[in-house]
């Protein structure tokens, strides 16, 4: 899994580090250590959930128009740091699909020196922000060889990202009214991959579903190579049990997580109202995988279903039945991390949604 820095801050040889997640409705946090082995364990973790934006849009930590609530963002932080008492004040963040700008393109054969020279010029033509106003950073990616066939590729590859100046000083504000220490900051997908398929170089598909926004991502050969977001996810679901029960949202809320698509006897109506939110969603999913395979010649072979709604009843047996071609799964974050045996119970109600943050501390102690 590759990495950029964003902050351009070059420091290794830390033993513990925290890493921060700021989504739509939800702040997490986790510490992981080190050991000399340098084995990665988990030592202490919270998280907190915001459930007013079932009711108020403007309740979000943020939202996928680019809003951020800094101070109210800053305070929750601070007291969740305070409560779990972390041993460092080391952070990673990572930022979301939807305050980045994410693409691939080509470019001719060169030395990696007069490459270093082309991309940012060529970078120039693609990002739609000025230039002026962003700090990029870029890979060149190592496509398969099936891919180099398929496409009767010569040009060198090339994964860019570009962030904004603002959201960087957004970030480094919130670290810094937290009192955190920030040392890295990070693609949200990227973390994720990291953290979801460590060296697993197979063409696959994340689906991760949250309470306001769907993240989509495709990893092949060890490379993020495509990422988009959806405006319609979990949020949606509740919504529409809401109405079509006539209940409350919090109420439809509770009916989501607890039966799903698992809803039985009088409860039965409720799956109906299900299907086409999640129908959509899928929906969207195929158009990403069937536009990748053509492009590139590659069979997604794996689809993991990750984000702190996936764990609905029912829905991982649901996206199988309906994407029979692939081998479906649950997320699982803490697949490379040690944890307490009688953690497990905890570690299996979180493991679908603290890809990005283990990720990201990962990324810190690894460097």
């Amino acid at each position: 899994m590759f990495n950029f820095n964003f902050l351009k801050l070059f420091s290794s040889g830390r033993r513990r580090a925290l890493g921060l997640e700021i989504g739509t409705t939800t702040i997490k946090i986790v510490e992981l250590v080190k050991d000399k082995a340098n084995r990665i364990s988990l030592e202490n973790y919270g998280f907190l959930n915001n459930y007013g934006h079932l009711e108020r849009i403007n309740d979000a930590f943020q939202t996928s128009s680019l809003r951020l609530m800094e101070e109210d963002v800053s305070h929750y932080i601070r007291k969740l740091v305070e409560r779990a008492r972390f041993k460092t004040r080391d952070v990673g963040m990572t930022l979301p699909v939807y305050s980045t700008f994410v693409t691939v393109f080509e470019m001719p054969p060169m030395p990696d020196k007069e490459l270093k020279k082309a991309v940012p010029f060529q970078a120039r033509q693609v990002v739609p922000s000025p230039f002026s106003e962003v700090v990029i950073d870029w890979i060149k990616i190592e496509p398969s060889h099936e891919e180099i066939l398929y496409r009767k590729l010569n040009n060198s590859l090339i994964f860019l990202i570009a962030v904004s100046k603002d959201v960087i000083a957004r970030y480094r504000r919130i670290a810094q009214d937290a009192s955190l220490n920030l040392v890295s900051l990070e693609l949200e997908t990227l973390s994720q991959g990291r953290a979801v398929l460590g060296n697993d170089k197979v063409p696959t598909f994340i689906l991760d579903l949250g309470s306001r926004v769907t993240n989509f991502s495709i990893f092949d050969n060890g490379f993020l190579r495509m990422n988009k977001f959806f405006d319609l996810a979990s949020g949606e679901i509740t919504q529409a049990i809401a109405n079509g029960l006539r209940v409350s949202v919090w109420k439809a809320e509770e009916i989501k997580k607890r039966n799903g698509l698992k809803s039985e006897g009088g409860e039965i109506e409720i799956p109906n109202l299900i299907y086409p939110i999640l129908d959509a969603i899928i929906n969207e999913a195929r158009k990403l995988i069937s536009l990748y395979q053509e492009r590139t010649g590659r069979k997604i072979e794996k689809v993991i279903l990750a984000g702190s709604s996936s764990r609905m009843p029912g829905l991982l047996e649901y996206l199988s039945k309906e994407m029979p071609e692939v081998v479906v799964s649950q997320a699982n974050a803490f697949a490379r991390i040690n944890y307490p045996d009688d953690w497990l119970p905890i570690i299996k109600g979180i493991q679908s949604s603290f890809g990005p943050v283990n990720g990201i501390a990962s990324k810190i102690l690894l460097e």
